[in-house]
């Protein structure tokens, strides 16, 4: 059984994960315990889990006491354990759905990365404009989008969408004000150990 912290809200509303698997060799007692967890379930608030049947079963929960209740009694079956760090961070992730968390800031120093739509017209001149003073403390090109940069927009098709690493709040706002239809997603950073000091 494996223990992991979790990195960002599953589904945009859960902090917590079970994944559980059995090894063919007791089948019976696996869709017996599926069964009860199941008829469990349908006495749960409707919104405060869910289900993933792929080649193992997931569950995602809103509540470790939720999670506990089908650990406890089906240890046996679970190979994956994700929880939140502790009660701080928890509260963080509840408060902040687009977070993520990760052991290291984007490339050690960026807070925000920002993930673009190259489709068409995309303004490779207006980075150059804006970002004249080449201080990289305060941000970081892709590599797609340096080619696209490099090539004045000029490019073949690249296997992934261009992104911008950003070190200040103000520059992602900048961003999304000089270019909204062009951003596909902006993402925030927080580090595991900025949540170190009220471990469980």
């Amino acid at each position: 059984m494996q223990f992991k912290n979790t990195t960002k809200l599953f589904y945009g509303e859960y902090p917590y994960k079970l994944v559980m698997y059995h090894q063919h060799d007791d089948i019976d007692g696996w869709y017996g315990a599926m069964r009860k967890i199941l008829e469990w379930m349908k006495t749960l608030p409707e919104n405060s889990y869910r289900v993933r049947h792929m080649k193992n079963f997931q569950m995602f929960f809103k509540t470790r006491k939720d999670l506990m209740h089908v650990l406890d009694s089906n240890h046996q079956y679970v190979t994956e354990v994700h929880e939140p760090l502790n009660k701080k961070h928890y509260e963080h992730l509840n408060n902040n759905p687009g977070c993520l968390t990760r052991t290291t800031l984007f490339w050690n120093k960026y807070r925000y990365k920002i993930t673009f739509d190259s489709s068409n017209n995309f303004p490779v001149d207006w980075f150059t404009g804006f970002f004249k003073d080449k201080d990289t403390t305060r941000f970081r090109y892709g590599s797609s989008l340096i080619k696209m940069i490099r090539t004045k927009g000029q490019y073949e098709y690249y296997w992934c969408n261009p992104v911008l690493y950003l070190a200040e709040k103000d520059d992602v706002m900048l961003c999304k004000l000089a270019l909204h239809d062009k951003i596909l997603k902006v993402e925030t950073a927080i580090t595991f150990d900025e949540f170190k000091e009220d471990k469980k």
